[in-house]
């Protein structure tokens, strides 16, 4: 199965996943069940890129069956500038112009190809060619093609932090400054924004595109960005901070600098109707004269052109968490459900407070679920992870959802007023004791009453109601937290709609299309 890995502190793949897919190029055969993908790369002297393609059903809905699959590549229109090699999992023959590898799909899976280009010394900026690709699977062949091309490297630097504040209902500004590391003059950027909806882009600049919800912007400028000198965004950009967000809270938006030559491959056939321009003047850098002719230009490090923007909420905008306990019964060896629970009370929005959360601490997730003594957990869910106090952690390879613990930590998404959050745990009774307790506690700073922010699981009450701050049997089938509530529709958050971060390492880390597209047509790839 796809595994990659990012080069860049991530929240979400969301958005990236779909720039990466629409800018993909689709070759369908006739008759073929399957269609390939390809995309173009920009590639500077002296330098290698990872490229990729992949074969997907034709019939999207469709359970794939590869099997047997073969690959061929005939790279001799780029032998003269580049050289090319496959990057990894595939049985391969090389010889200086082809390339033939195989490999058995299991049955679900689809195939996905990594390859590493790389620039030759005395290449010129402009060279280019095709990559003649085909996949051949079942006695059916596609083909497709894949451009690469020369060009000049540069290097964008950008600040890695950013800071700015705002009340609720007001705007935050967040500067942002862009730098030239290298000795060539980079003609044009092109900054992306990438927001929350409790934290949008709320500009309204000529030379900036954005959605309708102000969680991606695109702003485009014509500076010319001279070797060894910085360029401050001309006004502080505009953060809309929501009237629902919460005081204290803290919002990510990222500012990721590209030259124009990278955003527009990367970007060529992107639903461009997704996002419309203001109407107001335009945002600036420093003016500078535009040259006119010109070769393409790539950036040679996408890992510092990439700033992490904090939006931190003032005002006096708290949500109160309520806790409710939870009980079952049932005789020694039973396995019971317990699905303790906590409601805000608002007024404000509780935003994604987990396993993407910048900087979090095993100490700063939300909720804290200690099980009832005399009981193991046999099942936990996977939003909460077995708790030890002062434990170094990494959240991204955390024991997420593994039973046995006695107190568990667990994450929490975006939740709205009078939304119900649940943890669902299955129990094993050890021995039968009445009222063996355990509770649940939330821990936020500002929660305006704390003498609900504790509640008891009890299992064999004595008291048919004591477990539940208020009466009330919690239960239900195991697994992850569930919500419930009568408000309005929860947007998808955490690492769905959370920041998007490092979206130019993502679209050249090898893998990360693949990913996305095996979420969006429900199949799986193997490189």
């Amino acid at each position: 199965m796809l595994t990659h890995s990012t080069r860049r502190w991530l929240a979400g793949l969301g958005v990236a996943g779909a720039f990466v897919a629409a800018s993909a190029s689709p070759a369908i055969a006739a008759e073929a069940p399957f269609e390939i993908e390809t995309h173009d790369l920009l590639v500077a002297p002296g330098h290698s890129d990872y490229g990729y393609f992949f074969a997907q059903p034709t019939d999207h809905e469709s359970e794939p069956k590869f099997g047997k699959t073969s690959v061929d590549v005939d790279f001799s229109a780029v032998a003269d500038f580049a050289t090319l090699e496959p990057a990894w999992g595939w049985t391969c023959d090389v010889s200086t112009t082809k390339l033939h590898c195989e490999i058995d799909v299991e049955e679900g899976q689809s195939p996905w190809f990594d390859y590493l280009v790389t620039g030759k010394d005395d290449a010129k900026p402009g060279q280019k060619g095709d990559l003649k690709v085909s996949v051949t699977s079942g006695a059916k062949t596609v083909s497709a093609t894949a451009g690469v091309t020369i060009a000049e490297g540069v290097d964008l630097v950008s600040d890695p932090t950013t800071e700015g504040s705002g009340a609720p209902g007001t705007r935050a500004g967040l500067p942002g400054v862009v730098r030239n590391a290298g000795e060539t003059a980079i003609d044009g950027t092109v900054l992306v924004v990438q927001a929350e909806e409790l934290a949008a882009y709320g500009g309204d600049y000529s030379n900036c595109k954005s959605d309708e919800w102000g969680m991606v912007a695109f702003c485009r400028f014509d500076t010319k960005i001279e070797p060894g000198k910085s360029y401050k965004l001309s006004e502080d950009l505009p953060i809309k901070v929501s009237p629902n967000a919460r005081t204290g809270a803290k919002f990510p938006v990222a500012l990721d600098w590209w030259t124009t030559d990278d955003w527009d491959l990367a970007f060529k056939d992107w639903y461009q109707d997704e996002v419309k321009p203001g109407k107001g003047e335009k945002l600036a850098l420093v003016a500078q004269p535009t040259q006119l002719a010109r070769v393409p230009q790539t950036d040679l490090d996408q890992m510092n052109n990439f700033t992490v923007g904090t939006v931190q909420v003032t005002g006096d905008n708290q949500a109160d968490l309520a806790t409710k306990g939870a009980t079952a019964s049932g005789k020694k060896g039973d396995v019971v459900n317990v699905a303790p629970s906590f409601t805000n009370l608002g007024p404000a929005v509780l935003e994604y407070q987990g396993q993407s959360t910048p900087g979090i601490r095993l100490e700063d997730l939300p909720i804290r679920i200690t099980v009832p003594a005399d009981t193991t957990a046999v099942e936990a869910p996977y939003d909460c992870v077995p708790f030890t106090p002062n434990a170094e952690w990494d959240p991204w390879d955390a024991a997420w959802g593994e039973p046995g613990a006695k107190e568990y930590a667990c994450q929490v998404l975006e939740t709205w007023k009078d939304y119900e959050t649940n943890y669902q745990f299955a129990l094993r009774i050890d021995k039968v004791v009445p009222d063996a307790s355990g509770v649940i506690t939330t821990k936020l700073v500002g929660d305006p009453n704390k003498s609900n922010d504790t509640a008891k699981i009890v299992i064999n009450p004595t008291n048919a109601g004591g477990g539940n701050n208020g009466g009330g049997n919690a239960g239900g089938g195991n697994g992850g937290g569930g919500q419930g509530g009568d408000g309005p529709s929860l947007p998808i958050t955490g690492q769905s709609t959370g920041l998007i971060a490092g979206l130019g390492a993502l679209l050249l880390a090898a893998g990360v299309g693949g990913y996305m597209v095996a979420k969006r047509r429900r199949t799986r790839f193997v490189a």
